[in-house]
């Protein structure tokens, strides 16, 4: 009966599944075949560079009526397979579709995969399968990585998910375009996709879907092929590397803020009372930076969006300022420590706030409706 209703209801949907796969499990052809049976209209699988000794498993693969096998000699990461699928659903298949990867590792249930293609109502939408990663049945290491890296992507992105490396994803055909453009190679390009996704108004979704975690098969080496150390290094990489711009800005506009705060405190304020000398050293150095750091973030940082940013930016600036100069008053006249170091160490928490309520509030243009 479930088979039926899914089968009814992608009459107007046709699905593409596309498999970046390497040195995958025996039961990968059966997947595949359950995909195929339950109304995919076509599997695109890849073969990332597998050894030979998966050539069975590929040439039974390969003879599955609605199967496409895609292959290269040398393994070039998930990133590079998928797009390498891109090009070719690209080049050979037209109209309107929807496209979902999955990994062939068995982590990704059938109906699941159905489930987040059918959640693709707009050409302008991304739709993830999200895992519970509080489980029992997760092993520590990904719940550690999954947890820390989500958590990073929030406080960098202000995008609140609950799974940043899920492999199951869904979009439309329209989108392919788009996809293909975003760098990266390895794990790093699902990464990757989630931050342009957010910065380019495409949205992000998620619908929670089966955590399977299933024990080593023993035709394998290994069940995941990600790389604890190397692949990690990438992803995290490319979550700092893509606030890189925002942090020059951000020390530049200090070293500006700081420079202007101790010829304030030590030079023009000197004899005033200590807490109106930090007040008036504090203005005048906020707004000789202000000026510096909001033409860096409107060109370079976030590509000048909104013309009516200024008011806003100025209006965060107020408020971060009152903060600065209350929190470096207190650490610095009323308990008496050094009143320039915990400046820095001040300014600097206030520079992540601000980059938060920058890019969810000051520079964010509206969505389009998914």
């Amino acid at each position: 009966m479930q088979k039926t209703v899914y089968h009814r209801l992608m009459i107007d949907k046709k699905i593409i599944v596309v498999i970046p796969s390497y040195e995958p499990p025996s039961t990968f052809e059966s997947y595949v075949l359950s995909l195929l049976d339950n109304g995919v209209y076509k599997v695109v699988i890849v073969n990332d560079g597998s050894c030979d000794k998966y050539n069975t498993t590929y040439k039974k693969i390969e003879n599955i009526n609605g199967v496409t096998l895609l292959s290269y000699s040398d393994n070039r990461g998930k990133g590079y397979a998928l797009k390498f699928a891109f090009n070719y659903i690209k080049d050979n298949f037209d109209g309107d579709y929807i496209i979902v990867t999955a990994d062939c590792d068995g982590q990704h249930d059938v109906f699941d995969v159905l489930n987040v293609a059918l959640e693709v109502s707009s050409s302008n939408l991304l739709v993830l399968g999200s895992r519970d990663f509080k489980l029992e049945n997760v092993p520590k290491r990904s719940s550690f990585g999954n947890v820390s890296t989500r958590k990073l992507f929030k406080l960098l992105y202000g995008l609140n998910l609950k799974d940043t490396q899920t492999g199951l994803r869904a979009f439309s055909s329209s989108l392919l375009d788009f996809m293909l453009n975003i760098s990266g190679t390895r794990f790093e390009y699902e990464m990757n996709v989630l931050i342009v996704c957010h910065k380019n108004d495409v949205t992000v979704k998620e619908i929670p879907v089966k955590t399977i975690y299933e024990s080593k098969p023993s035709d394998v080496l290994k069940r995941s092929h990600f790389k604890t150390f190397s692949d990690s290094l990438r992803v995290w990489t490319v979550l700092f590397r893509n606030v890189n711009t925002y942090v020059l800005a951000v020390v530049l506009s200090l070293i500006i803020e700081i420079c202007f705060f101790i010829i304030g405190e030590y030079s023009l304020y000197k004899n005033l009372y200590p807490a109106l000398r930090t007040l008036l050293s504090s203005v005048t150095a906020r707004v000789i930076s202000s000026a510096f750091n909001y033409f860096a973030n409107y060109k370079f940082v976030f590509n000048g969006k909104g013309k009516s940013t200024v008011f806003k930016y100025y209006a965060l600036w107020a408020g971060l300022l009152a903060s600065s100069y209350l929190l470096t008053n207190f650490f610095g006249n009323v308990l008496g420590l050094p009143v320039v170091l915990f400046k820095v160490i001040v300014d600097g928490a206030l520079s992540i706030i601000s980059y938060r309520i920058q890019t969810t509030w000051v520079f964010k243009h509206k969505k389009n409706s998914a």
